[in-house]
């Protein structure tokens, strides 16, 4: 038996990567031609581009990010819109926001190298620049993040009886979290933008990102806030709620990342093919496979088959959406730096 283990194994790891391989060619359209891309043009096959100095911190950041902006927005239309039923969305919603907010600026500090560096890009705002606006986004967020759930922590008497509390308590909440959640729509998204602003063909070649990344938010932060209300036991009717709203953002993103990849064609090869440092393997396994596909599929069951949200079976599929919408943003990030190193990739995308 150990003597067919391996072949077996070597086997089935060939075979996941000859699907993963059909894959990106269906999706990108493109089928790799290294003879004839070797004829291409280069200087000296050296790298046209500098590779991005991102690195763990960013991809998290972003993975953070998007998770605040998104419970944000989902906790004020419920705010606004829910029956009083549904004030656990709101409540939920304001504070995994807070807590998803927390550790954005210590990690976009520490990308930067040095916490002066951030307080200098506050000093202007440059309309065109998505660092300069995703920086002042941060701080309008962060303000308008930390009203709102001060206010909720006041009416669910947190915050104790005395003074301050009460008159936060009166504070009309939907009203004042308005431009915060605009501000969390812009967070949710201009990090795609700030992505697809560089010269770097797996990132620019297609402009979906901003939406692709906005999709993303709002997946993986229904997903969080119906795994927390699951967990306390919340009303199966406000989780069906969730349920339609998870259903929804998962197609979106779905469709989003589809059209990205056959926007993108040969640039997107290091996202999803699988050669040496490109990133198919997770993209396909972690991201489309187990992370929206297998969740929109077990959702359309539940939602059309009235499944009961009584089971621990059902934690599940929102924990993959969390999972996937991290590795989403790791794989991009990963991708970047493989695109940057292919110099006939790079002069391609430059003719366009």
């Amino acid at each position: 038996m150990a003597k067919t283990h391996l072949p077996q194994t070597l086997g089935e790891r060939i075979s996941s990567l000859n699907l993963a391989e059909r894959l990106a060619t269906l999706t990108t359209g493109y089928t790799p031609d290294p003879p004839k891309e070797f004829q291409e043009p280069t200087y000296y096959d050296y790298p046209v581009l500098q590779e991005p100095l991102w690195h763990w911190e960013i991809y998290w950041y972003f993975f953070f990010g998007g998770l605040a902006a998104g419970c944000y927005i989902i906790a004020t239309i419920a705010s606004l819109f829910a029956s009083p039923e549904d004030r656990v969305i709101t409540r939920t919603g304001y504070y995994l926001s807070l807590l998803a907010f927390l550790p954005c600026p210590p990690l976009l500090i520490k990308d930067l190298g040095k916490p002066e560096r951030f307080l200098h890009m506050l000093r202007i705002v440059k309309v065109r620049s998505p660092m300069s606006m995703g920086t002042w986004a941060v701080v309008v967020f962060s303000l308008f993040c930390g009203l709102s759930t001060a206010i909720q922590a006041a009416r669910d008497g947190i915050l104790g009886r005395w003074f301050v509390p009460k008159l936060l308590a009166v504070l009309p909440q939907g009203l004042l979290a308005l431009p915060g959640m605009f501000a969390g729509f812009f967070l949710g998204s201009y990090t795609g933008v700030l992505l697809a602003a560089t010269s770097i063909p797996v990132w620019s070649r297609s402009r979906l990102l901003g939406a692709i990344f906005l999709s993303s938010a709002v997946s993986t932060s229904t997903a969080l806030i119906t795994l927390v209300l699951h967990i306390f036991r919340a009303p199966a009717s406000v989780l069906h709620k969730l349920d339609r709203l998870e259903w929804a953002a998962l197609l979106l993103e779905m469709t989003g990342l589809l059209a990205f990849l056959r926007g993108s064609g040969r640039a997107a090869r290091p996202l999803v093919g699988t050669g040496p440092k490109e990133q198919g393997a997770q993209f396909w396994g972690l991201v489309l496979g187990s992370g929206l596909a297998l969740p929109w599929l077990v959702k359309t069951f539940s939602l059309f088959g009235r499944r009961s949200h009584n089971n621990l079976i059902s934690l599940l599929p929102s924990l993959l959406v969390i999972i996937g919408g991290f590795f989403l943003r790791r794989t991009l990030v990963k991708a970047g730096h493989t695109s940057s190193q292919d110099a006939r990739t790079t002069l391609w995308h430059a003719k366009r």
